[in-house]
């Protein structure tokens, strides 16, 4: 059975045990840089809280700070990427799909390019 974490319209299917270390990651690193009452930190608490094997953890929120969020995702990651506790399918999934989420989550925390017109 697979989780995800989900961002809007962007989703990072992996094995429930992966996705449940990369929250349980986040939600540390979340309390320890922000503090517990901080909107990423509490979403980050929640979803770990309730989370179960085959669910699509929903990290949208509206007035979230998405920098943060992506702050926390990819500090996670390279935290998960550092240790020796994943599989090389593992660190396959760290270092592609997990990747390709934190980038996704990043492009959201900049503002559209426009083209002006010549």
């Amino acid at each position: 059975m697979s989780s995800a974490l989900a961002f809007y319209d962007h989703i990072c299917w992996g094995t429930n045990a992966a996705v449940h270390d990369i929250l349980g990651r986040a939600a540390s690193i979340a309390a320890e840089r922000y503090g517990v009452a901080d909107p990423v930190s509490q979403l980050l608490a929640r979803e770990l809280a309730e989370y179960w094997g085959g669910k699509v953890v929903n990290l949208s929120e509206a007035d979230l700070p998405v920098d943060q969020l992506f702050e926390v995702l990819t500090a996670a990651r390279e935290q998960a990427c550092a240790s020796d506790e994943f599989t090389t399918m593992g660190r396959s999934w760290l270092t592609d799909a997990m990747a390709t989420f934190c980038k996704e989550v990043e492009t959201a925390t900049k503002p559209p390019r426009r083209t002006v017109p010549k």
